[in-house]
């Protein structure tokens, strides 16, 4: 059976048509730069940034422009390592604009211009000609397939950035996807998501898996490019070829439910060459995975239930993120990390080894979660210089408090220190005995904001903090601020606060805390309340 696309676009772009639009920050939301010379240099770094210049005068000739351009990318990565911290990191949320527009717009549904967007929503939606009383009758995925071919049908081919199919679809429904797909292909679109079938199902594991539908390579032959530049892949198989220039544009890469194994995953390596953004998510098909890459900006790898081992080279590589069970991870390359979220589920986490071939880090998130009677810790024997933040996920145990003042010992430069508590109700009491003998010879001088969520008068927790304001004592005033809230971390430093449990424990946990830590802390302390 034929799988080609029954649809020509009336005004699809020629194959050799490229947008030569400069991705740029918008006013006011990077931070002010020291002068106006670093401002025109970010702009720069942003338009070397943008795929669509780099394809457009590939074949240029080497006029001063281009050679500003070539500047300004092998300049990249030095000028990033210069900016503080809030600026990089508004800096880097703005490689998404593109996105947030995409967001706003995808909300009006107009199938003639603008973005595509195939979910479930279209069941309501049918005119008289593709509904009839016999509807409600008939499979959900058989209406939705006939209203989406109509939709398609009817529509012109032109401005179509965004193209997303969201609905409970499988293999079964293959030639009617790679139909969509293929459009998509035709048509031009920057940004293509396929979210399929259901994230909980009743159906054994190995049937949901077994009947995912394969994204179809075919669509995009490497006679031409793709236009992709984003591409978003839920409850798929997804097998990509060593070598095609096929998705040499994609700059973003989601995969999220999907069948792919180890070599798949150096496959991307190989055919996606400006490829900043690669994000993992729950392929349990994925064992020993090897990221290689030279201009990856973003590596975030989560719940992948088979994995064993990472290993990462990626020399421009700013931030890593893992969220999962304990696995190896070799931080074979990464000269230029800014940030590292290490969380893992089933054991309490530690520095990595080589963290101090990390030359710019400054700031990493690890997790104590792990109840365990005996302490688990590394003893940190050398000192980690270049961290000023770190965020802490922790369960208030004895054991815990006193693993996480040994890693304050060895990071005396440290400015921030956020400390996210998880546990039930442990509260303060005043007949409680300290278990731990705090670390001795620890200094944290420049320790000036000691942040804490989840608070409920945890004992481990209280002692923890005076055992650090006493610490920090020096040139200078701490403060600390104490929120009986839980909190998310998003990502990129972003905390989200939780709305969860009931005001008066809030408000006994704010009493205990003003009662309890006022008459322990020393002057040059300001205790701040949420």
């Amino acid at each position: 059976m034929s799988r080609a696309s029954p649809w020509t676009p009336t005004n699809a772009q020629p194959a050799g048509y490229r947008e030569d639009k400069k991705r740029r920050l918008p006013q006011g939301h990077a931070g002010e730069l020291s002068s106006r010379s670093a401002h025109e240099d970010l702009d720069d770094m942003f338009a070397s940034l943008s795929i669509d210049s780099v394809l457009a005068h590939e074949n240029s000739g080497d006029r001063p422009k281009d050679r500003k351009r070539k500047a300004c990318q092998q300049n990249a990565g030095n000028l990033t390592n210069t900016l503080p911290d809030d600026v990089f990191e508004n800096m880097f949320a703005s490689l998404a604009i593109e996105d947030a527009r995409v967001t706003s717009t995808a909300s009006t549904r107009s199938w003639k211009r603008g973005p595509i967007i195939l979910d479930d929503k279209i069941l309501a939606e049918g005119n008289s000609d593709c509904t009839t009383s016999t509807d409600s009758r008939r499979p959900r995925s058989e209406v939705f397939i006939e209203r989406a071919n109509e939709l398609l049908l009817h529509h012109d081919g032109t401005g179509v950035r965004v193209f997303q199919v969201r609905f409970d679809l499988n293999s079964t429904h293959a030639a009617h996807l790679d139909k969509w797909v293929q459009f998509a292909s035709e048509v031009g679109a920057k940004y293509l998501k396929l979210s399929l079938g259901k994230n909980k199902t009743s159906c054994p594991e190995h049937l949901v898996t077994a009947n995912r539908y394969t994204f179809p390579l075919h669509c995009f032959g490497d006679a031409q490019r793709t236009s992709i530049r984003k591409l978003d892949l839920r409850n798929c198989k997804f097998t990509p070829p060593l070598d095609s220039s096929a998705f040499s544009s994609i700059l973003y890469l989601f995969l999220i439910r999907v069948t792919i194994t180890d070599s798949g995953i150096q496959n991307i390596c190989s055919c996606c060459p400006f490829l900043s953004f690669l994000r993992l998510g729950r392929c349990d098909n994925l064992v020993n995975v090897r990221i290689s890459h030279e201009l990856l900006f973003h590596l975030d790898i989560f719940h992948c239930n088979k994995l064993v081992s990472i290993e990462i080279h990626a020399s421009r590589l700013l931030g890593f993120e893992y969220d999962g069970h304990e696995v190896h991870i070799n931080y074979a390359s990464t000269p230029n990390m800014r940030f590292l979220v290490n969380k893992f589920g089933n054991r309490n986490c530690s520095l990595p080894n080589n963290l101090d071939a990390m030359k710019w880090i400054s700031r990493i998130t690890l997790t104590f979660f792990s109840p365990l009677e005996e302490p688990d810790f590394m003893l940190y024997a050398e000192k980690f210089m270049a961290l000023q933040s770190i965020h802490l996920f922790i369960l208030p145990s004895w054991n815990n408090v006193l693993a996480i003042a040994n890693l304050l010992k060895a990071t005396p430069d440290l400015k921030r220190l956020r400390l996210e508590a998880r546990s039930g109700d442990h509260h303060y009491r005043d007949d409680v005995q300290l278990q731990v003998s705090w670390p001795e010879g620890i200094s944290l001088k420049s320790l000036r904001f000691i942040t804490v969520g989840g608070f409920t008068a945890q004992a481990p927790l209280v002692e923890l903090l005076v055992f650090m304001v006493h610490a920090s004592t020096g040139s200078g005033r701490t403060y600390l601020q104490i929120d009986p809230h839980h909190h998310l971390c998003k990502g990129l430093g972003r905390w989200v606060r939780e709305d969860v449990g009931d005001e008066p424990a809030r408000d006994r946990a704010r009493k205990a805390a003003k009662e309890i830590l006022h008459s322990r802390l020393p002057p040059s302390v300001k205790l701040v309340m949420k």
